[in-house]
């Protein structure tokens, strides 16, 4: 029945988009662009109405004026924005770029960039990103190289594994804890002048539930999702990363480089761990389910957030758009604070000390040019990546980004939303510091393909709620790694061979 839903509603979007491209003729020279307004923060799609109600908290027509702006300037070119977004529904997107009938702007989270592109649905924009943003002023950051105004480390982490660039980021994404002061200041937890104290190390987070739970008899913690996850691998394989950063050394880790380590038995999983990886990722399982003794009776089906803002937890992992919508909900009867994911000390863990950037996971809310501006034209494609140009000049982008609240611009000077200045201040302050590590460095259950991915967090999940012990855990995931290892040399061509000197 799902299927025949998706493809029903497919249907319709294709019809739709078919009559759309094909009703509107052009004016002579005339370039029409149709705009998907999706996001990962939240999406740009004007809304119904500008007035902000309950219904309607997040009142928004930005992209839409700046639309026209850039129409203003470029009189050839007729931009269209979609009413709604696909909202990456890949299944939908799919049918959609094989049909040539996608937006020519569409945002999507592709689990295989590099075969989206040998498809031909995705337009190659490494080169254009070297070339000069005309928007960006004479002298500024993006004014001689647009990729100037990114952030290295952060655009880097966006490349797909062949090197190249596919998409143009639009914001960034802040990630972080979001929690209840109110329940914070009932369980004590502040210094000596009444100031409330959150976690700032692995221990202290075990430490807070503790006396969350013993003290107000509520819910300590609980994620929307598995973010701190990241932060944990990141900090315990962190010493080994001149060890598998070997085939580009640019500060991550990539697909190969882990197939490479894994080859060489530098990196793998086992029951009965031997090597210096092995014990650590061991112990990445140990942790995983230590930060869970305090969550919830079934809370597999747990809602994070729907229960954060009834008052029954105290902390829950959230990125922009549920802290902006925790923070602007008007039912709530509690303050809200943020802070930065705690880090993993050598007192919490003997492979301790080392971490992550806090306060951003990195880029995020990628547009892409389909086939469907390969299609009607060279000049379209043009259009497109130049209205992409437009968007993120920073005048312009601080604009799109904050009147909508729920990410961060890409400009590190741009103002920003005040909820989110605690993950800003120890974002900058830690990019000073040589034991972090961008949030993309390592993450090896997100490298491979979707089964590896739900492979890892299933028997993650299964682990932690006691359907299996660690070394039942550790078997499977030996096993799915080994399949996707295998997968991965075969699809890319590497024998063991490959990296030989």
């Amino acid at each position: 029945m799902k299927k025949i839903v998706c493809f029903l509603i497919t249907m319709i979007f294709a019809f739709q988009a078919t009559i759309m491209f094909t009703g509107c003729k052009k004016k002579n020279d005339e370039i029409v662009i149709y705009v998907d307004g999706g996001g990962a923060n939240g999406n740009f799609n004007t809304t119904a109405s500008m007035e902000k109600t309950e219904e309607n908290p997040y009142p928004y027509n930005t992209l839409e004026v700046l639309a026209g702006e850039y129409m203003a300037s470029h009189p050839n070119v007729k931009i269209i924005i979609n009413k709604s977004s696909l909202n990456s529904d890949r299944e939908t997107i799919v049918s959609l770029l094989t049909a040539e009938e996608a937006p020519h702007l569409l945002y999507q989270i592709s689990p295989d960039l590099v075969s989206d592109a040998r498809n031909g649905w995705i337009v190659d924009v490494t080169d254009y990103l070297s070339q000069p943003n005309p928007y960006c002023a004479a002298g500024t950051p993006g004014s001689e190289k647009w990729s100037d105004i990114y952030n290295t480390k952060e655009l880097l982490a966006t490349r797909a594994p062949n090197g190249r660039y596919y998409a143009i980021d639009l914001e960034k994404i802040p990630i972080g804890i979001l929690y209840n002061k109110d329940m914070f200041k009932a369980a004590g937890l502040v210094n000596e002048n009444g100031e409330i104290v959150v976690p700032d190390s692995f221990g202290d987070l075990l430490a807070a539930q503790k006396t969350i739970y013993e003290k107000i008899n509520k819910t300590p913690y609980f994620p929307i999702y598995t973010w701190y996850d990241i932060v944990l691998e990141v900090s315990l394989f962190a010493d080994l990363f001149p060890t598998y950063d070997v085939i580009e050394q640019d500060g991550f880790i990539s697909v190969e480089e882990i197939v490479k380590a894994y080859n060489e038995g530098t990196w793998g999983i086992s029951s009965t761990p031997k090597t210096d990886a092995e014990k650590r990722y061991r112990e990445y399982f140990k942790l995983m389910k230590q930060k869970t003794q305090y969550y919830p009776n079934a809370w597999s089906s747990y809602d994070a957030l729907e229960e954060f803002l009834k008052g029954n937890v105290a902390m829950i992992e959230a990125t922009g758009g549920y802290m902006a919508q925790a923070a602007n909900d008007s039912k709530k009867n509690f303050e809200v604070g943020v802070f930065g994911f705690p880090t993993l000390t050598d007192k919490d863990s003997v492979y301790g000390g080392k971490g992550v950037y806090r306060g951003t996971a990195g880029l995020c809310t990628g547009w892409f040019v389909t086939n469907s501006a390969v299609k009607d034209g060279q000049e379209t494609v043009d259009a497109c990546v130049d209205f992409l140009r437009f968007l993120t000049a920073p005048q312009n982008n601080n604009r799109l980004i904050n009147d909508l609240g729920l990410g961060l611009p890409i400009s590190s000077e741009a103002k920003i939303n005040e909820l989110f200045q605690p993950l800003v201040d120890i974002y900058k302050k830690d990019c000073n510091d040589p034991n972090r590590y961008d949030w993309n460095t390592y993450c090896t259950w997100s490298h491979f393909n979707k089964v590896y991915y739900d492979s890892f967090l299933t028997t993650v999940q299964a682990y932690q709620l006691g359907k299996y012990d660690i070394d039942e855990a550790l078997d499977m995931m030996a096993a799915s790694t080994s399949t996707a290892i295998a997968k991965t040399m075969k699809d890319n061509g590497w024998t063991k061979d490959t990296w030989k000197k």
